[in-house]
């Protein structure tokens, strides 16, 4: 009830409601995180507003750890979702549970353009289907389609009122994103029943050949379809590997990428997430079903797939076969022809920086634009470019040009930079806001969204929200930027925007209200664990110090209430964090400093550089640790310098193995997820790739990552042997003075045997060490009962090696709280 008294009134009444509703449950003030409320959190997930703003459907997901099983890594939380409806034209009118009777395992897909449709899809067991929902009647026609979800790319989308255009799984299995680790899973256990019954053989078999891998079982196909909505007609396009696809704005047309030749490894060089097959570009007539062109000889890089908006072209960058990704050039392919663009000598960026992050492009009227830089220089620009003439630029004159763009108006490219929102035109930008107002975008948060659709295809239409200097929403458009809702949003999530209205997340402790922003007030739509509204979320202090390389950088700290029992240093090269609370949604995985810090531990995250020649960074990695350890301990002379632990996690833990072989001045080391031996790894097959080759493209996953991932290795071992050796700590073990936990999980892609080969060298030089390896996990820990356990040991490796009386310790050995460094060995 209090939900809806609140969603009558304006933004100061609103916010009323919302601090008594939090006090009239009870809460418990100031209360510290724990495991257990991590794992029963309630979470918002998508949220959409309907084309015509009167509807807002939004997700919701159940406790974490009421899950059924735990077989979809993080997407396993689709089973318990649920869809919920606002009528935002009423605020009187409750919300509501969409299809109650359907069960859990609701997904958002795609409103419809006259917005008395809805695209939705629905996980339950193995089952995953799309299904269409008529908002006249609330009911739906499940259609018998079986989804799928191109890795980085579109998912379903809406053609026109009656028409959709939906990538499926035509043998019904499921999609790579919700398949791969249950497969793996099912397929280890129906191995091991064949073998123990003795009946027919249990094995896997592939080939290599040229440089290509050749798996027994052949790869999922996939569909794109037409799917007739009131008829529920299906119309395959295109079948076989499919990349992504989009819709020309007029509905008349459809891009596809399509995977298919194979690549061979390494040619022309080896890319850490590099697809092991060639794209290639296909143009669909959807008025006739004819496919008038199919670009061959022609690799389409991830990422950008752009229309012109008369919709007669995409936007594309290609290379040609055998070519690097920066040896590519953007290609405007028609029905007719294929028009490369003279780029002049501006880098769109590294080959590995295509392929993971794309390259940004749009048309500006019927002439492509793309952030580049200039072959001397650092500083990015927007660029306009033509078939013959020099590149232009279009955003030299602001301070820091804009990254991405936030629409496609009709006389031009709408972007924020330098505090204000832009118009770029091919004459330059000029200020659509002024000065005063500090503006930002609100960037739309959707975890499940592709990279291309989100970073890489502005919406067209001539208007954006912001958020000023004061946290408020604002709608700029035409000059103009009216609020909408109150203040506070810089502290929100958003996740759907309409001209009219905005909702968002606010988050209070651990429990986050859905917030419906408009004109002039501000209103709650529903929230989720309330009673942790008081929860003690613990504020990062910055330590700023002079880093490694003698600048000025910025550490972050997590004090506790009270005086600490010790700390826990969490280095990662190249990223320091100041993330306390992320968000409901994504809480339960990975480390979370707040459960340590309610346990009355510091945690430091140190700024450690991470892009160092791979000879240096060892050291290097010791050295900033310590500067920014030496930092903290001077800003706060309370924290205990002689009872401090150094963990990391995946890259993370391989810093802290190099730090461990280099230093003896923490009481222990926690390795999660850690690199240990670079030759070893180098060759490792994908824990979970190794019973399902067919899905090739993760096998090189740790090649790619060794040579041209964060180990940056360059080359090959047989190539560099030194360079791998200098960059082991496994060859440097005999040097490791104290204590080490190892925390590893068999289906990590960080493959356990890291931390066993580790183990076994500090047990031959009769050190101490502990090994946990969790069965069934990756990367990041699922399982509610494993994560439970994870923290345990943790916490129990905590009180065995800093606590005094559990420490195993000596007093003569034990860390003074100054550096000690090791003598690495020559």
């Amino acid at each position: 009830m209090w939900t809806l008294i609140c969603r009558v009134v304006g933004t100061a009444i609103a916010a009323a409601c919302l601090a008594g509703a939090a006090h009239g449950q009870g809460l418990e003030a100031d209360r510290s995180l724990t495991v257990d409320d991590l794992l029963g959190l309630e979470a918002f997930g998508r949220a959409a507003i309907s084309p015509d703003g009167r509807w807002a459907i939004y997700e919701r997901r159940g406790p974490y750890d009421t899950m059924p099983r735990i077989e979809a890594n993080g997407r396993s939380t689709w089973q318990i979702m649920e869809l919920w409806i606002v009528d935002l034209s009423d605020p009187t009118s409750p919300e509501e549970r969409l299809l109650p009777h359907e069960g859990l395992g609701l997904q958002f897909a795609a409103w419809s353009p006259s917005s008395d449709h809805l695209l939705i899809t629905r996980l339950q067991g193995d089952g995953f289907e799309y299904g269409i929902v008529s908002l006249v009647d609330r009911s739906v026609r499940w259609t018998g389609l079986t989804p799928d979800l191109p890795l980085g790319g579109a998912i379903a989308t809406w053609a026109s009122a009656n028409t959709l255009l939906l990538p499926a799984r035509p043998d019904h299995s499921l999609p790579l994103a919700l398949g791969y680790d249950r497969t793996s899973t099912r397929r280890r256990a129906e191995a091991w029943e064949r073998t123990a019954e003795g009946r027919e053989p249990s094995r896997t078999v592939i080939d290599a050949r040229g440089g290509v891998l050749v798996p027994e079982r052949p790869e999922p196909r996939q569909a794109l379809v037409r799917l007739e909505r009131d008829t529920l007609q299906i119309t395959t396009l295109q079948e076989g590997w499919l990349a992504d696809f989009t819709v020309s704005p007029d509905g008349g047309s459809v891009a596809v990428v399509m995977r298919e030749e194979s690549i061979p490894l390494g040619d022309p060089q080896l890319l850490h997430m590099e697809d092991d097959r060639r794209r290639r570009l296909v143009l669909i007539d959807l008025r006739t079903g004819r496919v008038p062109l199919r670009v061959d000889g022609l690799d389409i890089a991830p990422h950008l797939l752009r229309w012109s908006p008369d919709s007669t072209a995409v936007l594309v960058w290609a290379r040609p076969d055998g070519a690097r990704w920066d040896e590519g050039t953007l290609v405007s392919a028609s029905f007719e022809s294929t028009d490369p663009f003279n780029r002049g000598g501006l880098r769109a960026g590294a080959s590995a920086s295509v392929v993971v992050a794309g390259v940004q492009a749009d048309w500006l009227g019927l002439t492509p634009v793309m952030y580049a830089r200039p072959t001397e220089g650092e500083r990015g620009d927007w660029y306009l470019l033509s078939q013959h003439g020099l590149p232009e630029s279009l955003t030299g004159d602001l301070v820091v040009a804009p990254t991405r763009i936030a629409a496609s108006g009709p006389e031009g490219l709408l972007a924020f930079a330098d505090g204000r929102y832009w118009e770029i035109t091919a004459h330059g930008a000029h200020a659509l806001s002024p000065p005063n107002l500090n503006l930002r975008e609100a960037m739309i948060f959707d975890l499940t969204m592709g990279r291309r659709p989100k970073s890489n295809e502005a919406p067209r239409r001539d208007w954006s929200i912001a958020i000023d200097g004061e946290g408020q929403v604002r709608l700029v458009r035409d000059g103009a930027a009216p609020t909408l809702g109150g203040g506070g949003a810089d502290l929100d999530k958003t996740l759907a925007v309409s001209p009219e209205a905005v909702l968002t997340l606010r988050p209070r402790g651990l429990a986050d209200t859905l917030l419906h922003h408009r004109l002039g007030s501000t209103e709650a739509i529903a929230e989720v664990n309330s009673t942790l509204a008081n929860m003690f979320v613990t504020e990062p202090r910055p330590i700023r110090h002079l880093g490694f390389d003698g600048r000025e950088t910025e550490s972050w700290l997590f004090l506790p209430n009270g005086e600490p029992r010790g700390v826990i240093v969490n280095p990662y090269p190249g990223w320091a964090d100041n993330l306390a609370r992320l968000d409901p949604l994504t809480m339960t995985y990975s480390f979370r400093p707040e459960v340590f810090v309610g346990a009355g531990y510091a945690v430091l995250s140190p700024s450690v550089p991470g892009d160092l020649p791979v000879r240096e960074r060892g050291d290097a990695y010791a050295r900033s640790v310590d500067l920014a350890v030496d930092a903290a301990l001077a800003a706060f002379p309370e924290l205990p310098s002689d009872r401090m632990v150094l963990w990391g996690h995946s890259f993370g833990g391989y810093a802290a193995l190099e730090i461990a072989t280099r230093s003896g001045r923490f009481r222990s080391y926690i390795a999660s997820s850690a690199y240990s031996d670079m030759l070893g790894v180098w060759g490792e097959f994908d824990a979970l790739g190794r019973i399902q080759p067919e899905n090739g493209m993760f096998f090189r996953f740790n090649q790619g990552w060794t040579e041209t991932g964060q180990g940056a290795l360059q080359d090959p071992p047989w190539r560099a042997p030194e360079d791998y050796a200098a960059s082991s700590p496994f060859l440097r073990a005999d040097h490791i003075t104290r204590p080490i936990l190892f925390l590893t999980a068999d289906l990590d892609f960080t493959p356990a045997t890291q931390a066993e080969r580790m183990f076994s060298a500090i047990l031959r030089n009769h050190g101490h060490a502990r090994i946990v390896t969790y069965w069934g996990e990756k990367h990041l820990t699922w399982s509610p009962a494993n994560i439970r356990d994870r923290y345990q040991q943790i916490f129990d490796w905590l009180a065995l090696t800093l606590d005094d009386a559990g420490s195993e310790t000596t007093s003569a050995d034990a860390p003074k709280g100054e550096p000690i460094l090791q003598t690495p060995p020559p």
